[in-house]
């Protein structure tokens, strides 16, 4: 049976949600990228000792490509997530997996490259390499889900529900372009409006992302999908409507979730197709 894992965006929406969640994805203060909020250690470990009296999984994203100066700490970090016994950590930077096999750290681990999740030779490879789980990419297919589900014994994640994380960067754009046009408005949430679509973008610190246009909303495959956890991003959805969704999913009220949010397969049957403009 697949478990629902939620991306959250506050500890309050943990609490209201743990009768209709199995696993919770959070983020890890200065390691985090792509998810709706960050979490100190310290309330990291009061939220899975609330967790695991429920029996729930959690899982750490550490999933921002690191600098040579964020190493020291970041091992600091391993060590004492080491300490708390959770379910899992989602690596983008392969200095995690260099640090935790140099530590003898046996907390699991995630391959969450974003884009590069795609194909199941290097999920064997991280497998063999003792990577137990896969955070699919966002840009396969169904078809191609199946494929991967056939070739290896990775546990796979893929999200249903949310915006998608469409790039990111260490530059801080927005901060540059207020400058160079002299602006002075503040905002959580920017948007770039292309071809009548408006694309979120956040500004966090020095580290700069975008989203999709289009909120998913796989409902139709998740009886299909041929993964191990499904995963929904909270990311600029209303706690309330973010929780009725999840009802929805559970209790296969199709009706009802169509009135909050339209039905979006995402890339599930569209191929992602590169071309490169005639000279």
């Amino acid at each position: 049976m697949k478990k629902i894992m939620i991306a959250p965006k506050n500890k309050d929406m943990i609490l209201k949600t743990m009768d209709k969640v199995d696993a919770y994805l959070l983020g890890v203060e200065n390691f985090s990228v792509n998810v709706p909020c960050s979490f100190s250690l310290e309330e990291i470990k009061e939220i899975k000792d609330i967790l695991k009296k429920q029996k729930k999984e959690i899982f750490l994203s550490l999933n921002k490509n690191m600098f040579s100066s964020d190493l020291q700490n970041l091992e600091v970090c391993l060590e004492k997530i080491e300490e708390l016994f959770i379910d899992g950590i989602c690596f983008y930077d392969v200095s995690i997996p260099s640090i935790m096999k140099r530590r003898n750290f046996k907390t699991p681990l995630v391959w969450s490259q974003e884009h590069f999740t795609t194909n199941y030779l290097t999920m064997n490879y991280w497998f063999d390499s003792g990577v137990t789980f896969t955070q699919l990419s966002n840009e396969i297919t169904k078809e191609e889900i199946d494929e991967i589900r056939k070739n290896t014994k990775m546990k796979l994640i893929s999200q249903v529900f949310g915006y998608i994380p469409m790039f990111y960067s260490k530059r801080s754009l927005v901060t540059n372009y207020k400058k160079v046009f002299s602006l002075e408005e503040k905002s959580d949430i920017y948007y770039m409006e292309q071809e009548g679509k408006k694309y979120p973008l956040r500004e966090i610190g020095t580290s700069f992302e975008g989203y999709y246009a289009d909120i998913l909303n796989a409902y139709l495959e998740v009886d299909t999908l041929s993964v191990d956890y499904l995963l929904f991003n909270s990311f600029l959805i209303e706690e309330e409507s973010f929780i009725e969704v999840l009802r929805c999913y559970r209790e296969k009220d199709k009706e009802s979730l169509e009135k909050l949010y339209p039905l979006d397969n995402g890339f599930f049957h569209t191929k992602t197709v590169y071309r490169v403009k005639d000279l």
